[in-house]
């Protein structure tokens, strides 16, 4: 027996990540085909995105009172449910900031110097490659960041630097904060979105949010775009994205994350030339994946000790079932 906590992971453990729990907590994850198998008898959680929290999972989790979500997006956990059984809810905003930017910086460059395009003519011995690589010089180009937190901050900083013209579009951002970055505040997302070359999306995904980028949208794009979204899969309409592509109105497009994901064989988005697809690694690099457990992990352990999360989503709760 054991005094220590039990913290259930929604996934296998490698030894890198033990060593973060190892005399703090009682690691614990599914053995077998229930994806949920274990969290019943877990005091403290630390989950991703690939299921979804609700009164369900909450109902058959006796001893749940902390649930960390690993990263920043939280919406497959619903804050109401855990709120009414006594959970409190938090993430990890910091944790992926530097691997995300990065990656979403890696799909710009990617998109606009049409590396998989090139690849693929090399591929099939076309020939005359110089001649037919027509794409784009990041030097004075404009790039529209939809969204102004922790990742795009990092990405326009590096934007920036490398000669971009970076404007942003996010109302909930202070003015302060566009000029210390130096970035072009614009007042609305039709205006963020009419003139630029490159779009990288960096909102949450909410109910008003979902398919953000859609027909109406891209339609006041200005023709050729390239977009990129390294934020959550549903912001963007596919179904528009794919038809925009075909007409030409978008370039090209970089896709971290996908809706649904990770994309089903023989998708359209994955066969097209234009569109290059990872499968939502952004912030899966060695170092990110092990801050992101770390803070998570501190803040099951914080709230289990009695002290309320920094990250605390639902702070109404507080303590919860942690009084007990």
């Amino acid at each position: 027996m054991t005094d220590l906590p039990s913290i259930w992971f929604d996934r296998a453990l490698d030894h890198s990540m033990i060593e973060l729990v190892e005399g703090r907590g009682e690691p614990s994850w599914p053995i077998g085909g229930d994806p949920l198998d274990g969290i019943g008898q877990a005091d403290g959680a630390v989950v991703g995105a690939s299921i979804l929290y609700d009164r369900e999972v909450f109902s058959v989790s006796p001893n749940l009172r902390v649930l960390s979500r690993a990263g920043i997006g939280f919406d497959n956990v619903i804050l109401g449910d855990a709120t009414e059984f006594g959970i409190a809810a938090c993430n990890t905003p910091d944790g992926p900031t530097i691997s995300t930017a990065e990656h979403a910086l890696a799909l710009i460059f990617a998109i606009t110097k049409g590396l998989k395009q090139s690849e693929r003519r090399l591929q099939r011995q076309e020939g005359n490659y110089s001649a037919s690589h027509n794409f784009l010089e990041l030097e004075g180009a404009s790039l529209t960041l939809i969204g102004l937190g922790r990742i795009a901050s990092r990405v326009a900083e590096v934007a920036i630097a490398t000669g971009m013209r970076v404007t942003a579009y996010d109302p909930f951002e202070s003015d302060k904060k566009f000029e210390e970055l130096g970035v072009n505040r614009a007042p609305n997302l039709t205006e963020a979105v009419s003139e630029a070359q490159i779009i990288s999306v960096h909102a949450p995904l909410t109910d008003q949010t979902r398919h953000l980028i859609n027909t109406e949208l891209i339609d006041l794009m200005t023709n050729g775009v390239f977009i990129v979204n390294t934020a959550r899969g549903g912001l963007v309409d596919h179904s528009a994205l794919l038809e925009a592509l075909r007409s030409g109105k978008v370039r090209a497009a970089g896709l971290d994350v996908t809706d649904p994901e990770p994309l089903p064989l023989e998708h359209p988005l994955l066969e097209h030339d234009n569109v290059l697809v990872t499968p939502h690694v952004a912030s899966a690099t060695t170092a990110g994946r092990r801050r992101i457990f770390a803070m998570a992990i501190d803040q099951v352990l914080a709230g289990l000790s009695g002290t309320e999360p920094s990250n605390i989503l639902n702070p109404e709760v507080w303590p919860g079932r942690n009084s007990k």
